[in-house]
């Protein structure tokens, strides 16, 4: 190539689009991630993520069993409500499920990929690695796709179902270890819960995302990302224990 045909710096080269990153994750990712690393995006998979949220949330808002969900609530709570207050009660979440659904399926990949890569930039910047937080974000989104593959599998399980316990839907699909006990258990389960196939993937895209953008070693992204997971899974399960 001449210099007279060489693209601008900066400008995206051949298979470098939004989508063809999108394939790359799954099949390239160290290169692809080198790629996000020269020139940051995230839109297109943050926009995918949405669209499979939204998908679970359409077949799962009218199979939810709210007045065994509310029963359960009450028997646990030790209050006690006759017949007429519990359907007054299951009318009106029936009402507002689809609303706060719909909401939650639109606003948590949105948040969750933004907290993340803060957290991420923040705590790579804090060992004194040099990385932006666009770069930060256009790892993340990116590295959050097996999220988009977990929600495509479960919609056919949940579109099966008569009635879905929402509480449930983490052990469906059989992608972690939760499903081996009971959900009251609740700190036990938490923490099998959090030994999943698409979180590793996850955890793993992040290794490579991290140290390209910051052009460290995978080793030196792995123990930061990893510690901080540990963190949560930790705090998460201690939380579940406790509520």
């Amino acid at each position: 190539m001449t210099a007279e045909s060489a693209p601008p710096a900066g400008a995206p080269g051949p298979g470098d689009s939004a989508l063809s990153r999108i394939v790359g994750v799954f099949f390239s990712p160290g290169r692809t991630f080198e790629s996000i690393a020269e020139r940051p995006t995230w839109l297109l998979p943050v926009i995918l993520w949405v669209l499979c949220s939204v998908a679970v949330s359409a077949a799962l808002v009218p199979r939810m069993d709210f007045e065994k969900m509310m029963r359960e609530r009450f028997e646990r709570s030790g209050q006690k409500v006759s017949d007429e207050q519990l359907q007054t009660i299951v009318e009106r979440q029936k009402r507002f499920a689809p609303v706060f659904g719909y909401f939650g399926a639109v606003a948590a990949p949105v948040l969750i990929s933004l907290l993340v890569a803060v957290i991420l930039w923040g705590s790579l910047r804090a060992f004194g690695w040099d990385t932006s937080y666009p770069q930060s974000l256009g790892a993340t989104a990116h590295a959050f796709l097996p999220s988009v593959v977990g929600s495509l599998l479960l919609i056919p399980l949940v579109a099966r179902q008569e009635r879905v316990d929402p509480s449930a839907m983490g052990d469906m699909l059989r992608s972690n270890l939760g499903f081996l006990v009971e959900r009251n258990a609740k700190a036990l389960h938490s923490l099998l819960g959090s030994i999943d196939v698409f979180s590793f993937w996850t955890l793993a895209l992040l290794v490579i995302g991290f140290a390209a953008a910051a052009k460290i070693r995978k080793g030196q992204a792995a123990g930061v990302i990893l510690t901080l997971w540990a963190v949560y899974v930790l705090g998460k399960a201690g939380l579940a224990a406790l509520f």
